[in-house]
């Protein structure tokens, strides 16, 4: 108390500093990805849907080769999941999904958002939507 506010604002600072590292380390706990992964089957999108930790987002990309927007989708989501990698990104074949019939040329690209095993949001013809 007698030196005053120099000794005060050190503390402070000590604390602030401390409370940030702490904050971090709890944001950055859990699995790291970085990079837009290729699902093969449906089995897989299936699995790394509902295997995932309840926490982590999960945004599926459902394209088709030769489909305006779906490689440019994709090379847009390769971009975000380099900046985002507590987000895990994928991608699949609609026709490896085994419900083809839903994914058809006129829905793609397709985006489906899951968290803690639910579908949270989903984008049909994003092309459409986002230009």
């Amino acid at each position: 108390l007698i030196n005053g506010d120099k000794e005060d604002e050190t503390c402070l600072r000590k604390y602030r500093k401390r409370c940030m590292q702490d904050m971090h380390q709890r944001l950055s706990f859990g699995p790291k990805y970085g990079y837009l992964s290729e699902l093969q089957s449906g089995e897989q999108f299936l699995e790394a849907i509902e295997k995932e930790r309840k926490t982590t987002t999960i945004i599926v990309h459902i394209y088709e080769d030769g489909v305006k927007g779906c490689d440019l989708l994709n090379s847009s989501l390769t971009c975000l999941a380099a900046e985002y990698c507590m987000v895990r990104f994928c991608k699949i074949k609609a026709s490896n999904t085994g419900a083809e019939d839903r994914f058809s040329s006129d829905v793609l690209p397709t985006l489906l958002v899951y968290r803690g095993g639910e579908l949270v949001s989903n984008f049909i013809s994003v092309t459409e939507q986002f230009n």
